[in-house]
């Protein structure tokens, strides 16, 4: 059997700002990003196997909405909630409710959620700062045998007399806490990605479980000969390839996730001819978008500089499009098997779904595990629903 490790040193890749695809990893970081990728896949795949240990941890990725960063602010000492806008350069910190209503006055959703935070969350709240997604504020509903709300796309169930549907409709606020922060002064703040959490337990507050339980997934015979034969196929290709093609390809690499992302909405395979034509058409709007010759003219210039950079890089091209799809493809059956046991009920649109995906988190950097011709695809058309319906 080939050991991978022999020959694929694995070196941290750059501090990651969001959560990315980790077949992406590929493209924004090159031979280090397949690395990171390979290694999120196989620790996944031990833990599953019962192979060995590792420190990774596996977390279940919620739909909520907003986001809600809350806890104990290291340098006031008081208790504060506020959304994402808590780390603009002038940050939106709420100590009050008068605080939330000047600082989001202009969206009276997020204000009545952020109120909510503020009055409940401290029940929880022991120290520290953290993350979470709020999943339900009193407005959780029963129905016959049935408790559901539904924060973004995905529409979550429990069974009316089951642990979790009892605290969602006795409860005032849902939280799916994932994220803790660590710093001494607010701008040393950073985020601790799979850190245990010191929260406590209270009524009012449903806390929806995060960590993943892989006691019970079905992990099969057949599952992990297709896992083996994708990431074969992926080293393979990254065997292949130079480091100085990882670099080239590295150059279109916005250009390159944009169009992949273009292919999970309309359902068609990434290939090298579209995504040239994707990045032609992409520069041929900017020309069509100007008047004078002298601006067609230089956009005109990149346009060719560009395509030809890549059309001259085509070989490169293919093997990170090989890489990525089966690094996809392995990806795919991983959390397919984690999927096969939940503790939560999931819909959308009245049709029975998976979860939207699960957070790795492996040397204190996350990773996203999401089926992106189910999730993705889905949360992209509502969000293009939206886009249309606001015009």
């Amino acid at each position: 059997m080939l050991k991978f490790k022999q020959y694929l040193k694995e070196e941290k890749v750059e501090k990651l700002s969001h959560l990315e695809h980790n077949e992406d990893h590929v493209i924004n970081s090159g031979q280090k990003g397949f690395a990171h990728a390979f290694h999120n896949l196989q620790d996944v795949h031990h833990k599953l196997t019962n192979n060995g240990h590792n420190d990774t941890k596996i977390t279940t990725k919620y739909d909520g909405s907003p986001a809600v960063v809350f806890g104990t602010h290291p340098e006031t000492k008081k208790f504060f909630v506020g959304s994402k806008s808590v780390f603009n350069k002038t940050p939106k910190i709420n100590y009050s409710h008068e605080d939330i209503d000047k600082n989001h006055g202009h969206a009276p959703g997020l204000v009545s959620k952020l109120k909510a935070a503020l009055d409940h969350l401290p029940k929880i709240h022991k120290d520290g700062v953290y993350q979470a997604d709020i999943m339900h504020s009193g407005d959780a509903k029963k129905e016959g045998n049935r408790v559901h709300y539904t924060p973004n796309t995905i529409t979550y169930h429990h069974e009316a007399d089951s642990e979790h549907g009892k605290k969602a409709m006795n409860s005032k606020l849902g939280v799916a806490v994932h994220t803790k922060y660590e710093g001494k002064t607010w701008d040393s703040m950073e985020a601790k990605h799979g850190a245990d959490f010191e929260l406590g337990d209270h009524k009012d507050v449903h806390q929806l479980p995060v960590e993943h339980d892989i006691s019970k997934v079905n992990y099969s015979i057949a599952d992990q000969n297709e896992y083996q034969k994708h990431i074969k196929k992926a080293v393979e290709h990254y065997k292949s390839m130079p480091k100085d093609g990882h670099d080239e390809v590295g150059k279109h690499g916005v250009h390159l996730k944009t169009y992949i992302n273009k292919t999970v909405r309309d359902g068609s395979e990434p290939n090298f001819d579209d995504f040239h034509q994707h990045v032609h058409d992409h520069h041929q709007k900017k020309i069509d978008g100007v008047k004078t010759d002298v601006a067609k003219a230089r956009h005109s210039e990149t346009r060719e500089n560009v395509t030809s950079h890549i059309k001259g890089n085509k070989e490169h091209f293919n093997k990170v499009l090989d890489m990525h799809k089966h690094l996809q493809s392995a990806k795919n059956v991983l959390t397919n098997a984690l999927n096969s046991h939940q503790t939560v009920g999931h819909e959308i649109a009245g049709q029975k779904t998976n979860p939207e995906g699960y957070v790795i988190h492996r040397q204190g950097m996350p990773t996203k595990f999401v089926d992106r011709a189910e999730f993705s695809a889905a949360n992209f058309a509502r969000g293009d629903a939206l886009k249309k319906g606001n015009k």
